[in-house]
């Protein structure tokens, strides 16, 4: 393993956690993949939390509410919601393609996670391996 991510992920103020912007940003800065960093991460035993598709990591597992940021009504244009049924294979859509949709849309990364949560889209595979 690259140790240069581990320094990257050792000096994150967020003892025990790694938010997903910023694994996304050790990865750019490092030139390496964001799957080596959450592969890093696992390893070193610190969480990946603070999706930024709003999959995980806003709390508590536990709480009907809090460990994501999904499950609200979702009013985008049917054009959009097409585009991500379009891009879903067996009812999953990688988190990759989910960001570009978004990107070229105009809608927010959450917004998304929360447009394909609500077309009963799974977003796999994750880019820094969480699931």
């Amino acid at each position: 393993m690259d140790s240069r991510i581990r320094d990257m992920i050792g000096i994150n103020p967020s003892k025990g956690t790694l938010p997903c912007p910023v694994a996304h940003y050790i990865a750019s800065s490092l030139g390496v993949s964001p799957k080596d960093v959450g592969d890093a991460a696992t390893s070193m035993k610190v969480k990946l939390d603070l999706c930024q598709l709003g999959m995980f990591g806003y709390g508590r597992k536990n709480t009907k509410t809090g460990y994501k940021i999904l499950g609200r009504p979702v009013d985008l244009p049917e054009e959009f919601l097409a585009r991500i049924r379009a891009a879903a294979k067996d009812g999953k859509i990688p988190c990759r393609d989910l960001w570009d949709i978004a990107a070229s849309s105009g809608v927010t990364r959450p917004e998304a996670g929360n447009a394909a949560d609500s077309l009963g889209i799974k977003v796999s595979p994750c880019q820094l391996g969480a699931f």
